[in-house]
């Protein structure tokens, strides 16, 4: 066997393994993520449609959701794994699992409101999109916050919002659909009961 051969079938096992081995840590977080979520899901919701989206992506739906909610949504975003390549550059953007909440609530909020992490992945280019009469308001770090205004409920909003030991990456409240998203990292989130971070979205939707 030629040395060029050689080193083009190393290259091609490199990678076909490195596929295989980080599709299948994804999928065994994903399956962990499930069981953390399962019996904390029926606060929601009760019935529940599940799809992978790839390796890196898990997504619940919930079409008749509990009060206040209409309708809701949960992805667990993975780091894509599975490519060495994009992993890496993910990473040095600061990728990271992601739990995202979506819901669209059964009443149009009275505030609207953004919260975010500047350094998060997620967040990338959302400040530069928000509308020209949102202001800075005061907000726990890592977070930048704004609102065009009510800016002392916008804070109670974020209080509700508290995890102990679990920082927001995001908390986005809109008159427009979905009304509510909130992020967290899903590693510091997983430190918490799943009931208890359903419960805190269900209290900051019933702010609003």
């Amino acid at each position: 066997m030629s040395l060029p051969l050689a080193i083009f079938i190393l290259g091609v096992l490199l990678v076909v393994g490195w596929f295989a081995a980080g599709t299948h840590f994804n999928v065994r977080k994903g399956e962990a993520a499930l069981r953390w979520l399962h019996d904390s899901l029926p606060l929601v919701g009760e019935k529940t449609t599940l799809r992978w989206l790839g390796s890196s992506v898990v997504e619940l739906k919930v079409q008749q959701a509990k009060a206040p909610f209409r309708q809701a949504e949960v992805l667990v975003v993975l780091e894509p794994r599975d490519v060495g390549p994009l992993w890496g550059l993910a990473r040095l953007r600061g990728r990271r699992d992601l739990f995202i909440f979506r819901g669209s609530l059964r009443s149009q909020p009275q505030m609207e409101v953004e919260a975010l992490d500047p350094g998060a992945w997620s967040t990338h280019g959302l400040k530069n999109r928000l509308p020209s009469d949102w202001t800075p308001m005061p907000a726990p770090a890592p977070l930048a916050a704004y609102a065009p205004g009510q800016q002392a409920a916008a804070s109670q909003l974020l209080a509700a919002a508290d995890l102990d030991g679990c920082p927001l990456v995001r908390l986005a409240l809109r008159r427009s659909e979905p009304n509510l998203e909130a992020q967290w990292r899903l590693d510091q989130l997983r430190k918490h009961p799943a009931r208890a971070v359903f419960e805190t979205l269900r209290r900051v939707a019933e702010r609003v």
